[in-house]
This record gives C-alpha cells, structure tokens and sequence, in this order.
C-alpha cells in the first residue's frame, strides 16, 4: 500500500460520522471522473487545499442565505 493511501487511511477513521459521509461522496465523484484535471484545475485544487491548511475556509452552514433541508448523504 502507498504512504499516500496509508495516511488517507489514518485521516478516514478519524473522521466524524458526518465528515466520513462527505469524504465518500467525494470519493465516489473522483472515482467517477474520466477526464484528467487542467493545469488551471490542478492550481485552484492546490491553492484550496493551502487554504485549509491554512484554516482559511468557512462552513457552507455559516454562510447560507436559506434555509436548507438536510438531505441523507
């Protein structure tokens, strides 16, 4: 196994129930993708993760404009 997937590993049972559930639709999604990502795609993936990082990110509940229902991942 790859220290890239050993880590992934670790990261995963550390997880919430509810941050395992957004893990795995990302992982489905990724999984589900064909296409190479761009050079200009691959940029905005690495400064976003820089930004987390960083703590430089806010939760999609602090910010919402509506009320939004809870749907089951």
């Amino acid at each position: 196994m790859s220290v890239a997937k050993q880590e992934l590993k670790k990261v995963v049972g550390e997880l919430s129930e509810d941050e395992s559930r957004i893990l795995l639709k990302f992982a489905e999604w990724l999984r589900e993708q064909k296409e190479e990502l761009t050079d200009k795609e691959l940029a905005i993936l690495r400064r976003g993760e820089r930004q987390i990082r960083e703590g430089d990110f806010v939760w999609w509940r602090d910010v919402k404009r509506t009320k939004v229902q809870n749907s089951p991942l």
